[in-house]
């Protein structure tokens, strides 16, 4: 398994919509981006699977067979301690932030039957 996990740089592309990291496991890859938003620099995830269509393109889908769901999961993880990573650098720890309410009805005192 080739966990490869470079930073891509391609000079077409503008920083805003260059990826940081790219975390690959054969055709399976999860690409960590960085955005800006109003607070601030937060960064996203894309998983893909690459394959060559019938002109002989490459192309990429973000559909997995069962074989390949662990693997991809296994990218997710490590995109995931990258993005971890990436927050305490900069001092974001966004997980800090309280969970937001539970949706839903609030359960009567009582019996249910």
């Amino acid at each position: 398994m080739d966990h490869s996990n470079t930073p891509s740089n391609t000079p077409a592309q503008t920083p805003a919509n260059t990826p940081v990291q790219t975390f690959r496991d054969g055709r399976l890859k999860a690409v960590l981006w960085e955005n800006q938003g109003a607070d601030g620099p937060y960064h996203t995830v894309t998983l893909a699977r690459t394959y060559e269509d019938k002109e002989g393109r490459l192309q990429d889908s973000n559909s997995f067979t069962r074989s390949e769901l662990l693997r991809i999961a296994e990218l997710a993880r490590e995109a995931h301690s990258a993005m971890r990573d990436l927050g305490r650098e900069r001092g974001e720890e966004r997980e800090s932030v309280p969970p937001a309410p539970q949706q839903g009805h609030p359960r009567k005192e009582g019996r249910y039957r």
